[in-house]
């Protein structure tokens, strides 16, 4: 019996993704649907993509956890995240996400995506500036991380003869964060800040030129299974989206197409993105069970409608957009993927020789850590609470772009 934990938030649909009772499907027979709220007689993703898995597969044994509870993961050959990662557990406090850094660092525990994966991706600039250097388009960028002097950000943008410029946050998703500069409005460094004052919790920054096509194209979110492209989701930013209060303007359900020779181009980025996935983060990513590849418009402000950029990667626990895929089997698609790659986690027993191995390579981190911490005394990230960043900055240099 090859058993499986989905860890998912409480009420299910963590990810704002929901599925239709109709058409009806064997699976769904007997699942709850929402009783209130916005999505009122609606499944739950998480929930339907676990029925089907059931329905399917007579060798699979599922456990729905909602909360990072290491006794019961323990239990299991592999536990997916699926719409909770370690960026919940950073949110709720200190304690909390040393105790579940712990466990995601833990290779007796089978988690996936696992803990470099994870790191790699909640990084943004950090991504960014490794996918630019494998020749993927991105807008032009650079990382503000522990010199926070906004006096010093403005006359970098200046330098770079941007106009303006946005401030992402590291460990930030679902446009959490976004503020909106401009390089010649007085009142704006002011502003920059309160901003930087007001996110002071986030360990970096990403620092782009503001892409005045991004609001005025589609922006493309397309969907990668295993390697491979399988469908993308278009819809408009609107005039807002900079607007940390409103970010989608009046129109946050605006979904749309691209032209045949848009997609075409957009789908050998993405490829170009997945096959330049680092190698090094996990031997059962190769390439990744998923990624969401979001694109936006258009490169050098020529608002030419074609010359597309990437603009982030996300999964584990990014929106899939059920709905508006258009793909009458949507849940069965995840729920393959899903049953597939546990398998590749079926055999959970360690030899002794693994945890003798796991043991000196701690010891070595351990060493390793000790020495780096002279090095950065003076640098690195911004600390949130007792937890420090500072090693993010080396953990890429060490393990993403040597």
């Amino acid at each position: 019996m090859l058993k499986i934990g989905m860890i998912c938030w409480k009420q299910g649909g963590g990810t704002n993704d929901y599925v239709l009772k109709n058409p009806p499907k064997p699976w769904k027979k007997g699942l709850e649907v929402m009783k209130k709220g916005k999505y009122k007689g609606k499944i739950p993703l998480e929930k339907a993509i676990i029925a089907a898995m059931e329905h399917k597969y007579d060798d699979i044994q599922i456990m729905y956890l909602n909360k990072f509870d290491e006794k019961k993961m323990r239990e299991n050959d592999i536990n997916f995240l699926v719409s909770l990662n370690l960026l919940a557990a950073w949110e709720k406090n200190d304690k909390e996400y040393k105790r579940v850094m712990k466990i995601m660092k833990d290779p007796s525990i089978n988690i996936y995506p696992n803990f470099k994966e994870q790191m790699f991706l909640f990084n943004k600039g950090d991504y960014i500036q490794y996918y630019e250097k494998k020749g993927v388009p991105v807008a032009p960028t650079f990382i503000v991380r522990k010199d926070r002097n906004v006096n010093k950000i403005f006359q970098k943008a200046k330098k770079m003869g941007w106009e303006s410029f946005v401030l992402k946050p590291h460990y930030a998703y679902a446009n959490i964060g976004i503020g909106k500069f401009d390089t010649d409005v007085k009142g704006d460094i002011k502003k920059a800040e309160n901003y930087l004052k007001k996110h002071k919790k986030f360990p970096a920054f990403v620092c782009q030129e503001v892409m005045n096509g991004f609001a005025k194209f589609w922006e493309v979110k397309s969907f990668w299974i295993n390697g491979e492209f399988k469908y993308y989701v278009a819809m408009k930013a609107a005039d807002k989206v900079f607007s940390e209060e409103a970010i989608y303007g009046s129109n946050p359900n605006e979904f749309g197409k691209v032209s045949p020779s848009v997609l075409k181009e957009l789908k050998k980025m993405g490829k170009k993105v997945v096959q330049n996935f680092p190698k090094n983060l996990n031997k059962h990513s190769n390439p990744p069970m998923y990624l969401r590849i979001d694109f936006g418009c258009c490169m050098n402000n020529t608002l030419d409608g074609k010359s597309y950029f990437l603009n982030e990667v996300e999964f584990a626990g990014c929106a899939t957009f059920s709905e508006e895929s258009g793909l009458k089997n949507f849940s069965e698609l995840w729920a393959d993927a899903y049953y597939k790659k546990a398998l590749e986690f079926k055999s959970k027993a360690k030899s002794k020789t693994i945890k003798k191995s796991t043991k000196r390579n701690t010891k070595r981190t351990s060493k390793k850590t000790k020495k780096r911490g002279k090095r950065i005394k003076s640098g690195g990230l911004k600390q949130t609470g007792d937890i420090n960043h500072s090693w993010i900055a080396e953990w890429f240099d060490e393990h993403i772009f040597s």
